[in-house]
């Protein structure tokens, strides 16, 4: 059963080959040509160039679209639930007393940290949205 797997892939492998062999022999080989040896039932010549063409536009269609649906369902920057949801954890439900208080643990349990903490730990300051901006 191990062997199947490649086998099929060998196979898809060939196939893929041939088929691109095919495709350059009909892009490549005049017409009058293919007419000589019997082959008469092909696509236009045209969708040499387009098909690839389309089927790259389409590609790029299809991703441009996924990311601009993926930005219309996300929340606006002001929306809280930028900042949390509804799985956060309190300290106090961890069984945490606090952020400034030591652990037992090496590594204290996952919980949400409030963003005004974080600021006043990274900036050092309570309110810095409201100073007037001196520094």
């Amino acid at each position: 059963m191990a062997g199947e797997v490649e086998v099929r892939g060998f196979a898809l492998m060939l196939a893929a080959r041939v088929f691109y062999a095919m495709y350059l022999g009909w892009l490549i080989i005049p017409e009058r040509h293919l007419h000589s040896i019997g082959i008469t039932y092909y696509p236009s010549k045209y969708w040499a160039l387009a098909g690839p063409a389309w089927l790259t536009l389409a590609v790029v269609w299809g991703l441009w679209l996924y990311e601009g649906l993926n930005m219309a369902t996300i929340p606006h920057l002001s929306d809280r639930r930028q900042l949390e949801d509804e799985k956060c954890k309190s300290p106090e439900s961890v069984g945490l007393r606090g952020f400034n208080h030591p652990t037992a643990k090496s590594v204290p349990p996952l919980c949400h940290i409030p963003a005004s903490h974080v600021t006043q730990t990274l900036f050092g300051c309570h309110r810095c949205g409201d100073d007037d901006g001196d520094g």
